[in-house]
């Protein structure tokens, strides 16, 4: 196998807690030109072999000229078998990041292979499980450039008997496929369908999957949904793929939440987890919960990482999976862990270089920390709060394919809200490098550190608004998750 010499080692080198949220270089998209008959297209076809070691892509526009075609994700190029891409005219080397074709001819077809390696540095794009593959899109989807604005794209896949494509698209390619990291694995079992308020989940679990706690996985699955309606009212997307990662380490499980293609979740998780393990496990909620904010750029991962993990305690002691004493004693600790954390900058530089200075803990608890604030702030006014703020915001917005900032988004919600509270308080604290004092606001609520993984309540002008947060949720709401068989969405990309 030759590779290209030109690539650039991005990999991740170790487990990331909680969510990963890598990112293109915004070159890589390539760039856009008037569609001028309406007619133009564009077509993939990729052949796909029995042992996930080789995949076969045709890329054929219609009514214009592909000029060239970028590598998906930073170091794909190494994949790339001769390092090239052969035309009508002949085979063109990899330069850079992408392979430019001076010579093509309108509706020239472009071919290219991709050598799959054994394994990978960054898990969350490439992990084998037995005869099975999580193989991110990232990997074997090049990006043509220039492409008609709003040309359909088409995808066809060839696949060896017995083998499922597991993607958050099927036949129609979204542009967000090229611009956001992608979930996307090929299996030997088909996804199956999850019922929940409001949508359906694509569950798939690769490899041998769970064996007999295959149900206690679905179970919380199941469980992380429902507890995710709490906040929104109902799933926040009407659809997502659903990949579980049977892992041979033991532990917490470790999940993304990723837009490329279309909302999909992918959890790495013990495979023998049992229900008592899972019950404490987190994972999915969070996950799920990231669903109600459409993708944000990394130097914003405050905002997005911050509510997500500020809500993942809350919504579970409203399901009644931790007490409320449990879930304000993890608030406590988190914003501990995030106060101790910081490296000396401020928290919008920590967001932005998160992953180099690894300073996830002060950018997720931080950002807990403001979305905390703007909760209480809201409740002690007695006007909307900012669970219906997120709400009305994933009624508008959670399915939306744009490119949104944290500035966006806080308009968003400060407009339900009825005053700049979100936004106040991110002006107050994104350039500063001390956490976000919260001392003042929990002696208000009548909150203090435990000694037993319970905080200990007091009585204080604001503990109404304490309790009012982690409320137990009614009843109806709890029992909002069902699942049953669906032929029609169990079965994607099988073999032609």
């Amino acid at each position: 196998m030759l590779l290209c010499g030109c690539s650039r080692d991005t990999s991740v080198a170790a487990r990331i807690p909680l969510t990963a949220h890598p990112v293109h270089v915004p070159a890589r998209l390539g760039t856009h030109i008037p569609a001028r008959s309406g007619d133009e297209r564009i077509t993939f076809q990729a052949k796909v072999d029995p042992d996930l070691k080789r995949i076969e892509v045709e890329v054929c526009p219609t009514g214009f000229r592909i000029e060239r075609l970028n590598a998906p994700s930073p170091g794909a190029e190494r994949w790339l078998d001769r390092g090239s891409v052969i035309t009508p005219q002949g085979e063109y080397s990899c330069s850079g990041e992408g392979v430019d074709l001076p010579l093509t001819r309108v509706g020239d077809c472009l071919r290219y292979s991709v050598n799959l390696p054994e394994s990978s540095t960054d898990p969350t794009s490439l992990r084998r499980v037995g005869s099975d593959a999580l193989l991110s899109p990232d990997l074997w989807l090049w990006i043509p450039s220039p492409r008609p604005s709003g040309a359909p794209m088409g995808l066809k896949l060839t696949l060896p008997e017995g083998m499922f494509a597991l993607l958050p698209f099927q036949d129609t390619l979204p542009e967000s496929v090229f611009a956001w990291k992608a979930a996307g694995a090929f299996g030997h079992s088909p996804s199956t369908p999850l019922l929940v308020a409001g949508a359906e989940l694509s569950v798939a679990a690769l490899g041998d999957g769970f064996g007999a706690r295959a149900n206690a996985v679905r179970d919380w699955l199941s469980r992380g949904a429902r507890e995710a309606n709490l906040l929104f009212g109902h799933f926040p997307v009407p659809r997502a793929l659903v990949i579980t990662v049977p892992s041979e380490r033991s532990g917490a499980g470790f999940g993304m939440a990723l837009r490329g293609g279309g909302p999909a979740v992918v959890i790495f998780l013990d495979r023998h987890a049992e229900a008592s393990n899972l019950n404490g496990d987190w994972t999915a909620t969070h996950e799920f919960l990231h669903l109600g904010v459409p993708r944000l750029p990394l130097e914003d991962a405050w905002l997005f990482e911050g509510l997500a993990t500020y809500y993942t305690e809350v919504v579970r002691a409203r399901a009644g999976t931790i007490s409320p004493k449990q879930a304000y004693q993890r608030l406590l600790d988190g914003f501990e862990r995030g106060r101790r954390n910081g490296t000396g900058v401020s928290l919008r530089d920590e967001s932005s270089q998160m992953h180099e200075r690894r300073s996830f803990y002060r950018v997720y608890w931080a950002g807990a920390a403001l979305a905390f604030l703007t909760d209480v702030e809201a409740r002690r006014a007695s006007g909307p709060t900012l669970d219906s703020a997120l709400r009305s915001f994933a009624e508008c917005c959670a399915s939306s394919e744009e490119e949104w900032t944290a500035e966006r988004v806080l308009a968003h919600l400060d407009q339900s809200l009825g005053a700049p509270r979100f936004t106040e308080h991110a002006r107050r604290w994104l350039d500063r490098a001390e956490f976000p004092e919260l001392d003042p606001t929990l002696r208000a609520l009548g909150v203090a550190a435990g000694p037993r993984g319970e905080a200990i309540f007091g009585r204080a002008a604001n503990a109404a608004v304490r309790d009012a947060i982690v409320a137990p949720a009614p009843a109806s709401e709890l029992t909002a998750t069902s699942a049953s068989p669906s032929k029609a969405h169990s079965e994607p990309h099988r073999r032609e």
